[in-house]
């Protein structure tokens, strides 16, 4: 029996629920030895997430931490509950609105005063790790939805993920578990268009939106292929989800959200990337950055779905789009880091297990990704302190858009080659 006959048989429910504990203990496991999850940018989060725990309206402070913008606001919202239920740091008063100064200008000083003397920020990093179960709760959902569920392939695809560096490099090296959650709810969208339930996808992806932007990169073509009579359900379920989110926060916050919500100042470059070379600015740097990328995805879903047709009822075709709309984000990128390829990384690897078929590329690419950006502490980074990062992102960038576009060029010449013959 091959090795693609014995992931065919059919597992019991209990045999699958053993597969995601194994895949989560595998992905805690390696977190664990190779450091534990990071403080690096914790702060991102944390604040945000204390003041929901604390019922504070200080979600958005005035400024930033150390220069770093907070994230979108739906891991806050669900970490803080997490942390109210957990009782983080209830040991010691949390400060009271007057001491988080008018319009929120004294929180970080107060709050990270608080931390310290609660020790908070280590129990609230930990949190971290249930937003791996929303990463692992998608891709079963897409597994399922595209027959390769409820059979071995389910916990081997579950603890293939876990073991890749740029999944765990998402907590273990810098953290941002809203990253995960955002993928999470992106392979939940792509499962429920999968079955053909539009408005559920696009509640999904809508909430997606409001944990990382990149999901927008997953809702554009989307909103391609959708079928004419249902494009309209799905733009205004993702526009109702995301805005049950922003609305309230925005109004509670005095405007502050909308950093959060858009991005703001993650343009900002540190990074010896093509783009951050040209030394754009401002509004340039914003559009080029951040919008070009989904023009870019909505032009190839345009031709996909014209090429091709039905895009949405093939998986294949379906999760090659959207692995290749979120590597163009990676194109125009200002910084370049190894858990940014975590969501193609991810889609990659399904891309694989749906086809049934083994790319040795696709270990080779993970394999020199982690060469290049190691879950090491910093400064263990040789291959990027010996080259410049513009030469690294040329090879993994265009690595990663090869092999997340190949089944859509693959299908291109087959039609080619059919129609010569």
């Amino acid at each position: 029996m091959s090795g693609s006959q014995l992931l065919d048989r059919p597992l019991s429910r209990w045999w699958c629920v053993l597969g995601w504990l194994a895949a989560t203990g595998v992905f805690v496991g390696l977190t664990q030895q190779l450091g534990g999850l990071s403080r690096g940018d914790a702060v991102e989060s944390a604040y945000s997430t204390w003041a929901v725990a604390h019922g504070s309206s200080c979600l958005y402070p005035t400024g930033v931490a150390h220069g770093h913008p907070l994230v979108a606001p739906l891991y806050p919202l669900i970490s803080g509950a997490l942390s109210w239920l957990a009782q983080i740091g209830h040991g010691v008063a949390f400060p009271s609105q007057s001491a988080l100064g008018p319009h929120c200008s004294a929180t970080v000083t107060a709050l990270s005063r608080w931390s310290s003397r609660a020790g908070a920020l280590t129990s609230t990093v930990e949190l971290g790790y249930f937003a791996w179960v929303a990463t692992m709760a998608g891709l079963i959902a897409l597994l399922r939805a595209s027959g390769r569920g409820r059979c071995g392939w389910e916990p081997a695809t579950l603890i293939a993920a876990a073991c890749i560096p740029p999944v765990f490099m998402s907590v273990q090296t810098s953290f941002h578990p809203e990253g995960f959650l955002a993928m999470g709810l992106v392979l939940g969208g792509l499962a429920c268009v999968r079955r053909g339930r539009w408005v559920w996808a696009g509640l999904l992806c809508g909430l997606a939106v409001t944990s990382q932007q990149f999901a927008l990169l997953a809702v554009a073509p989307l909103l391609v292929v959708a079928p004419a009579n249902r494009r309209l359900r799905f733009a205004g379920a993702a526009v109702g989800a995301a805005a049950i989110v922003a609305i309230p926060l925005i109004a509670l916050t005095s405007g502050r959200a909308i950093g959060g919500l858009t991005g703001s100042g993650l343009t900002l470059s540190t990074g010896d990337t093509l783009l951050s070379d040209l030394h754009f600015h401002g509004t340039a740097l914003l559009v080029l950055s951040r919008l070009l990328p989904i023009v870019c995805a909505l032009a190839l879903a345009w031709w996909a779905e014209r090429r091709f047709g039905g895009i949405a009822n093939d998986p294949v075709l379906l999760v090659s789009l959207v692995a290749t709309s979120l590597a163009l984000r990676l194109v125009f990128e200002v910084n370049l880091f190894g858990y940014y390829f975590m969501a193609v990384a991810v889609l990659v690897v399904a891309l694989d297990v749906i086809r049934r078929r083994f790319r040795p590329y696709v270990v080779m690419w993970l394999a020199l990704v982690t060469l290049v950006f190691p879950p090491l502490p910093l400064g263990n980074d040789v291959f990027t302190t010996g080259l410049p990062a513009w030469l690294w992102q040329v090879v993994l960038v265009g690595a990663a858009l090869g092999l997340a576009a190949s089944p859509l060029l693959s299908r291109t010449g087959s039609e080619r080659a059919s129609t010569t013959g």
